[in-house]
Protein backbone atom coordinates (compact mmCIF):
# COMPACT_ATOMS: atom_id res chain seq x y z
CA UNK A 1 0.00 0.00 0.00
CA UNK A 2 1.18 3.53 -0.71
CA UNK A 3 1.98 5.75 2.39
CA UNK A 4 -1.86 6.67 3.80
CA UNK A 5 -3.65 4.92 1.32
CA UNK A 6 -2.17 7.82 -1.56
CA UNK A 7 -1.29 7.71 -5.02
CA UNK A 8 2.38 7.55 -6.10
CA UNK A 9 3.18 9.23 -9.51
CA UNK A 10 6.10 8.60 -11.46
CA UNK A 11 7.45 11.08 -13.82
CA UNK A 12 10.19 11.54 -16.21
CA UNK A 13 10.97 11.48 -19.70
CA UNK A 14 9.82 9.30 -22.42
CA UNK A 15 12.12 6.44 -22.18
CA UNK A 16 13.28 7.16 -18.23
CA UNK A 17 11.09 3.52 -17.28
CA UNK A 18 7.73 5.11 -16.04
CA UNK A 19 5.76 2.32 -17.21
CA UNK A 20 8.29 -0.34 -16.53
CA UNK A 21 9.18 0.70 -13.00
CA UNK A 22 5.53 1.77 -12.53
CA UNK A 23 3.44 -1.92 -13.29
CA UNK A 24 6.50 -3.35 -10.78
CA UNK A 25 6.05 -1.30 -8.29
CA UNK A 26 1.84 -1.51 -8.42
CA UNK A 27 2.34 -5.42 -7.93
CA UNK A 28 4.89 -4.57 -5.21
CA UNK A 29 2.68 -2.19 -3.11
CA UNK A 30 -0.28 -4.24 -4.30
CA UNK A 31 -2.47 -1.29 -5.77
CA UNK A 32 -3.28 -0.58 -9.21
CA UNK A 33 -1.28 0.79 -12.11
CA UNK A 34 -1.98 3.34 -14.29
CA UNK A 35 -0.07 4.39 -17.36
CA UNK A 36 -2.00 8.02 -18.37
CA UNK A 37 -0.31 7.22 -22.21
CA UNK A 38 -2.09 3.84 -22.17
CA UNK A 39 -4.91 4.88 -20.65
CA UNK A 40 -5.17 7.90 -23.29
CA UNK A 41 -4.79 5.39 -26.44
CA UNK A 42 -7.13 2.92 -24.92
CA UNK A 43 -9.99 5.28 -24.23
CA UNK A 44 -9.84 7.63 -27.05
CA UNK A 45 -8.92 4.67 -29.90
CA UNK A 46 -5.75 7.04 -31.10
CA UNK A 47 -2.08 6.36 -30.56
CA UNK A 48 -0.79 9.41 -29.17
CA UNK A 49 1.29 10.10 -32.66
CA UNK A 50 -2.24 9.97 -34.65
CA UNK A 51 -3.62 12.47 -31.89
CA UNK A 52 -0.60 14.88 -32.14
CA UNK A 53 -1.25 14.71 -35.61
CA UNK A 54 -4.85 14.66 -36.12
CA UNK A 55 -5.87 17.03 -33.06
CA UNK A 56 -3.39 18.73 -32.31
CA UNK A 57 -1.58 19.01 -29.29
CA UNK A 58 -3.46 20.80 -27.20
CA UNK A 59 -6.27 18.19 -27.39
CA UNK A 60 -4.49 15.90 -26.39
CA UNK A 61 -3.02 17.60 -23.43
CA UNK A 62 -6.51 18.45 -22.10
CA UNK A 63 -7.39 15.04 -22.61
CA UNK A 64 -4.43 13.86 -20.73
CA UNK A 65 -5.47 16.43 -18.05
CA UNK A 66 -8.90 14.91 -17.50
CA UNK A 67 -7.64 11.56 -17.00
CA UNK A 68 -4.67 12.53 -14.86
CA UNK A 69 -7.66 14.37 -12.65
CA UNK A 70 -9.54 11.03 -12.50
CA UNK A 71 -6.71 9.47 -10.85
CA UNK A 72 -7.89 11.23 -7.37
CA UNK A 73 -10.65 8.91 -7.55
CA UNK A 74 -8.63 5.67 -6.83
CA UNK A 75 -7.83 5.18 -3.46
CA UNK A 76 -4.55 3.90 -3.94
CA UNK A 77 -2.19 3.84 -7.28
CA UNK A 78 0.86 4.03 -9.07
CA UNK A 79 0.59 5.95 -11.84
CA UNK A 80 2.83 6.55 -15.09
CA UNK A 81 2.29 9.79 -16.43
CA UNK A 82 3.52 11.10 -19.56
CA UNK A 83 6.90 12.68 -20.31
CA UNK A 84 4.93 16.35 -20.62
CA UNK A 85 2.06 15.71 -17.95
CA UNK A 86 4.07 17.22 -14.95
CA UNK A 87 5.22 19.92 -16.90
CA UNK A 88 2.16 21.88 -16.66
CA UNK A 89 1.16 23.33 -13.32
CA UNK A 90 -2.45 22.29 -12.79
CA UNK A 91 -1.23 19.11 -13.80
CA UNK A 92 1.10 19.52 -11.03
CA UNK A 93 -1.24 20.97 -9.04
CA UNK A 94 -3.56 17.68 -9.45
CA UNK A 95 -0.33 15.55 -8.15
CA UNK A 96 0.48 17.28 -4.99
CA UNK A 97 -3.08 17.31 -4.24
CA UNK A 98 -3.46 13.82 -4.51
CA UNK A 99 -0.08 11.96 -3.96
CA UNK A 100 3.46 11.46 -4.01
CA UNK A 101 5.75 12.29 -7.21
CA UNK A 102 8.66 11.06 -7.70
CA UNK A 103 11.39 11.90 -10.64
CA UNK A 104 13.08 8.82 -12.23
CA UNK A 105 15.84 10.78 -13.54
CA UNK A 106 17.68 8.99 -16.08
CA UNK A 107 20.37 10.42 -18.14
CA UNK A 108 19.78 11.62 -21.60
CA UNK A 109 22.65 9.08 -23.25
CA UNK A 110 20.98 6.45 -21.54
CA UNK A 111 17.28 7.58 -22.73
CA UNK A 112 18.34 7.88 -26.31
CA UNK A 113 19.79 4.73 -26.42
CA UNK A 114 16.73 3.24 -25.23
CA UNK A 115 14.35 4.86 -27.77
CA UNK A 116 16.10 3.91 -30.47
CA UNK A 117 14.07 2.28 -33.89
CA UNK A 118 11.23 3.37 -31.41
CA UNK A 119 11.67 6.77 -31.30
CA UNK A 120 9.83 7.25 -34.89
CA UNK A 121 6.52 6.31 -32.21
CA UNK A 122 7.09 9.36 -29.95
CA UNK A 123 5.11 12.71 -31.45
CA UNK A 124 7.76 15.22 -29.74
CA UNK A 125 11.14 12.47 -30.67
CA UNK A 126 11.72 13.62 -34.20
CA UNK A 127 15.78 14.14 -33.26
CA UNK A 128 17.93 13.34 -31.27
CA UNK A 129 18.63 17.01 -30.64
CA UNK A 130 15.46 18.18 -30.64
CA UNK A 131 14.26 15.53 -27.80
CA UNK A 132 17.30 16.88 -25.66
CA UNK A 133 16.60 20.45 -26.32
CA UNK A 134 13.00 19.31 -24.66
CA UNK A 135 14.72 16.81 -21.80
CA UNK A 136 17.05 20.11 -20.73
CA UNK A 137 13.22 22.51 -20.67
CA UNK A 138 11.38 19.63 -18.78
CA UNK A 139 14.35 19.32 -16.15
CA UNK A 140 13.30 22.40 -13.99
CA UNK A 141 9.29 20.98 -13.57
CA UNK A 142 10.96 17.47 -13.26
CA UNK A 143 12.80 18.63 -10.81
CA UNK A 144 9.34 20.13 -8.39
CA UNK A 145 8.68 16.62 -7.71
CA UNK A 146 8.41 15.19 -4.19
CA UNK A 147 11.21 13.06 -4.71
CA UNK A 148 14.17 12.27 -6.53
CA UNK A 149 15.42 9.15 -7.80
CA UNK A 150 19.00 9.03 -9.68
CA UNK A 151 18.98 6.53 -12.10
CA UNK A 152 22.15 5.40 -14.63
CA UNK A 153 20.25 3.02 -16.41
CA UNK A 154 21.89 -0.08 -15.58
CA UNK A 155 19.68 -0.71 -12.30
CA UNK A 156 16.95 -3.81 -12.76
CA UNK A 157 13.55 -3.37 -12.24
CA UNK A 158 13.43 -4.95 -9.32
CA UNK A 159 16.33 -2.75 -7.62
CA UNK A 160 14.35 0.30 -8.69
CA UNK A 161 11.15 -0.96 -7.07
CA UNK A 162 12.94 -1.36 -3.71
CA UNK A 163 14.54 2.05 -3.47
CA UNK A 164 10.94 3.55 -4.47
CA UNK A 165 9.82 1.47 -1.35
CA UNK A 166 12.36 2.76 0.77
CA UNK A 167 11.80 6.21 -0.20
CA UNK A 168 8.20 5.95 0.02
CA UNK A 169 9.01 4.28 4.07
CA UNK A 170 6.59 1.88 2.94
CA UNK A 171 6.03 -0.30 6.23
CA UNK A 172 7.63 -3.97 6.35
CA UNK A 173 10.12 -2.93 3.32
CA UNK A 174 13.35 -3.94 3.36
Amino acid sequence: MTPGGGRVYLVGFMGAGKSTVGRALGARLGVPFVDLDEAFETLSGLTIRCAFEERGEAWFREREAELLRGTEALPGAVVALGGGTFTFPENRAVVQRAGRSLFLDVPFDVIAARLGAKAADRPLFRSVEEARALYDARLASYRLCDGILSLQGDEGVDAVVERIVGALNVPGAG
